[in-house]
């Protein structure tokens, strides 16, 4: 009977699990509208691109993110998945309306890291009733 002792990682699953815990944390400051410390979390340059909006660089997609979350009730993670580099969240985004009452919407959200941080956003999903809730 052969022993192999435990088992190691390499690098990059160790940089998937630090992105994996940058993205844990990310949603976890989301929900308590602490944008101070998701700056932490965001390269200077990162970009962020959605069917409605597309900011350049973590001061002006903060910025944007303040002026959504005042409606901001919870973003629910159902589902992760992770390959190297990026980490894949499908979750739903619970928002009070501005005219009243509550809007879903289910996103899947692409984050992609460098160096710890999250340097690309990517989300996906129908625009529609958001359009609806919040014009442009």
């Amino acid at each position: 009977m052969s022993s192999s002792g435990p088992k190691t990682i390499d690098n990059s699953q160790w940089l998937t699990l630090v992105l994996l815990c940058v993205t844990y944390y990310y949603y976890d400051l989301l929900n308590n509208k602490n944008f101070s410390g998701l700056k932490d979390l965001l390269s200077e340059n990162m970009s962020f691109t959605g069917p409605v909006v597309q900011r350049s660089g973590a001061n002006g997609y903060i910025d944007a993110l303040k002026r959504l979350f005042k409606f901001h009730k919870k973003s629910q993670v159902l589902q992760q998945f992770e390959n190297g580099n990026d980490v894949c969240s499908i979750y739903d985004l619970i928002m009070d309306k501005p005219a009243g009452g509550s809007l879903s919407v289910v996103i899947a959200d692409w984050i992609r890291g460098v160096d710890g941080r999250i340097a690309e956003q990517k989300i996906y999903y129908d625009p529609r009733e958001f359009v609806k809730a919040f014009p442009p």
